[in-house]
């Protein structure tokens, strides 16, 4: 038992035969767009869960003071997605926190926020998603004009991704001086799902 082509030719396993008798062997899954081009579809999906980034150790968290968006490194590349993925944002000041400080320093100070975004795989192939002070902090900074927004870029086909925070300008003083201080959501994790 198994498939013929014209001819009479005995093949085994799956192939596309054009009627002519000629064929291409198949293996696996394949999309067709109607044009005569066949792209590879993974039969094997990426876990719900699988971790494809760890923002926690803070190696990266430096990239945030940079005011245009940063390029990141993923474990893998998203190409085996089923879903999309899951990005959990933190919350830090960098320097101080809003109101009065001891002294100003030069580190982040980590706040106990975060924020959960699902984003579908629709929404992630070389598309700036636009990420706005209070859909990721919940609110906005006390100086007017002074929250930008930030953004971040996912390549289906690539295990980088580039981001730049959303940030919050806050008021902040000493016994010495004034300042203003930053909010930043450094990424924590990305997870598929």
């Amino acid at each position: 038992m198994g498939l013929y082509v014209q001819g009479g030719k005995k093949v085994g396993g799956m192939y596309m035969a054009d009627g002519s008798g000629t064929y291409k062997k198949i293996g696996g899954m394949y999309y067709a767009d109607g044009e005569g081009n066949t792209k590879k579809i993974y039969s094997s999906f990426l876990p719900a869960g699988t971790v494809l980034y760890d923002g926690s150790s803070k190696v990266d968290w430096n990239k945030l003071l940079f005011t245009d968006p940063q390029q990141y490194q993923l474990n893998r590349p998203l190409e085996k997605l089923r879903n999309g993925i899951k990005v959990t944002y933190g919350d830090a000041y960098y320097s101080g926190v809003p109101g009065y400080n001891g002294s100003f320093t030069q580190d982040f100070i980590e706040i106990d926020h975060i924020i959960e975004k699902s984003y579908p795989i629709s929404q992630l192939n070389s598309n700036f998603i636009v990420l706005t002070s209070t859909d990721i902090f919940g609110r906005i900074g006390n100086t007017a004009n002074q929250n930008d927004d930030g953004k971040i870029l996912f390549d289906l086909s690539s295990n980088i991704f580039t981001y730049k925070s959303p940030n919050n300008l806050w008021s902040a003083w000493t016994n010495i001086n004034n300042s203003q201080i930053y909010e930043y959501a450094p990424i924590l994790k990305i997870k598929a799902y």
